[in-house]
């Protein structure tokens, strides 16, 4: 009989660690799978805010994993890693684990289902959305856009209710031509009880953020494993490949 499995992983956002949208993340985790969940305390009135932080954000992973017994770690908020290039390879370097972040994880996870366009859903003003447009046209992805949220606060809610989000993302499915996927990224707007919903309706990977990481990270770590109820991703536990 197997050993069971016995993995900690370290998550570490731009901001606190107690907002709403994270009540789901555990859901998302294999057996033998546990989380110790801390904050950067970087965000503030902007996204921006995060620009020019990798020195910041490596030494706070040293001293996340010189106080956490950890295997793996995850930095989720996608302007972590697209304001700071190249800070996954970096902060895994500094720690010696592997690491995952927003954008790159699903990155991997829509060229595993071979999506070359998508569906871009955000809870984010324009201007950041033309951040993460513009980094997906350059790897070569056709991109719709989905409405943008102006005026809202850095690291809050888009205060829509499970059943408003999954409306508005089928209206804006069909607004456009038919995409291979829907990648959500922004965990605010909290799209975990959706995912499952949204592929049975539209028939396309949908693709968040948060899955995705976990999907990456564990995968660097040996996991095989399926987690129902969140989409094709956790689901099917695809092998990671590359664009």
């Amino acid at each position: 009989m197997a050993s069971p499995r016995n993995i900690a992983l370290g998550l570490l956002s731009p901001a606190t660690p107690n907002k709403p949208h994270f009540k789901l993340v555990d859901a998302l985790l294999p057996p033998g799978v546990a989380l110790i969940h801390e904050g950067l305390g970087l965000l503030g009135d902007a996204y921006q805010d995060l620009a020019g932080k990798s020195e910041v954000v490596i030494a706070k992973a040293q001293d996340f994993v010189a106080r956490n017994k950890v295997d793996g770690l995850v930095l989720t908020g996608g302007f972590i890693g697209l304001f700071n290039p190249g800070i996954d390879v970096k902060v895994s370097e500094a720690i010696k684990l592997p690491v995952s972040t927003a954008v790159s994880s699903a990155v991997a996870a829509l060229n595993v289902y071979k999506a070359n366009s998508v569906l871009l859903m955000t809870p984010f003003d324009a201007k950041s959305d033309a951040v993460i447009d513009d980094h997906l046209k350059g790897l070569g992805f056709t991109v719709h856009l989905g409405p943008a949220f102006e005026g809202r606060k850095a690291g809050s809610g888009v205060d829509l209710t499970p059943d408003e989000l999954f409306d508005l993302v089928v209206k804006t499915y069909h607004g456009f031509a038919p995409a291979d996927a829907i990648y959500f990224q922004g965990a605010t707007m909290d799209p975990l009880p959706i995912i499952q919903r949204l592929e049975n309706e539209l028939k396309v990977p949908v693709i968040a953020s948060n899955p995705a990481m976990f999907w990456s990270v564990l995968s660097k770590l040996g996991v095989k494993d399926s987690v129902t109820g969140y989409g094709r991703l956790l689901g099917e536990w695809p092998v990671v490949g590359q664009r």
